[in-house]
C-alpha cells in the first residue's frame, strides 16, 4: 500500500499511535498562497507542496479568499474534537483522514466552510491537477459513508487523482479496482 492511497475511516482505522513522519508547517512555506487559520497547520511534505501550488493557481486566477481551515490532526486533538462534538459528526480518533497529514479542509473568507458555488466548482475542476480529490463528493455517501463535503480535500497524487476524476471514482472504488488492502 502506498501512503497516499491509504484508506482511513471507521472500518479502516490507523494503528494506535500512528503519525506521519514528514510533516511540514505550512506557515514556513513562502510564499503561501492562501490564508491559514493558524500558524501551526501541517501537512505531509508532498501534500503541502501540492496545496501551495493549488492555491497559487487559484490566486493567479483571481481567487484570493481561500482559507486553509484544518490540516493534520494528531490523535489527542482528534479525541478532543470527538469528545466536544455534540452530534457525533467528528470522526473517532484513528478514523480521521486528517491524522494522515494528507487531508485538509478549505474554507472561504467570510463564509467559513460554506463555500460559494464558484469556489466549489473551481476546486472540483482544478484540485486533481495538483493531486487532490474532493474526498466526499455529492451523491457518493453510499460508498464513502460520509455526506457531501466540498471543502474536504485529500491528497492522493496526480496520477491517482486523474484516474479517479476520469472514471468518476471515490478512493474506495479506486482501491478496489487496484486491489489495495487496508
Amino acid at each position: 500500500m502506498t501512503a497516499t492511497t491509504m484508506l482511513v475511516n471507521s472500518s479502516h482505522p490507523l494503528p494506535l499511535g500512528w503519525e506521519p513522519d514528514d510533516l511540514v508547517n505550512l506557515w514556513d512555506i513562502r510564499p503561501h498562497h492562501c490564508l491559514l487559520r493558524s500558524r501551526s497547520l501541517q501537512l505531509c511534505a508532498c501534500a503541502a507542496k501540492a496545496a501551495n501550488a493549488l492555491f497559487g493557481q487559484a490566486e493567479r486566477e483571481g481567487i484570493k479568499d481561500f482559507i486553509l481551515a484544518s490540516a493534520y490532526r494528531d490523535g489527542d486533538y482528534q479525541a478532543k474534537l470527538f469528545e466536544d462534538s455534540p452530534n457525533g459528526y467528528v470522526a473517532y480518533p484513528g478514523c480521521s483522514e486528517h491524522q494522515t497529514g494528507l487531508a485538509m479542509d478549505v474554507a472561504q473568507f467570510r463564509r467559513g466552510m460554506n463555500l460559494d458555488d464558484e469556489r466549489k466548482a473551481w476546486l472540483a475542476e482544478n484540485c486533481w491537477e495538483h493531486g487532490f480529490v474532493i474526498r466526499y463528493p455529492q451523491g457518493r455517501q453510499g460508498v464513502t459513508g460520509i455526506p457531501y463535503e466540498p471543502w474536504h480535500l485529500r491528497y492522493v497524487g496526480r496520477d491517482v487523482a486523474g484516474e479517479m476524476r476520469q472514471r468518476g471514482w471515490v478512493l474506495e472504488e479506486w482501491r478496489e479496482a487496484h486491489r489495495e488492502g487496508r
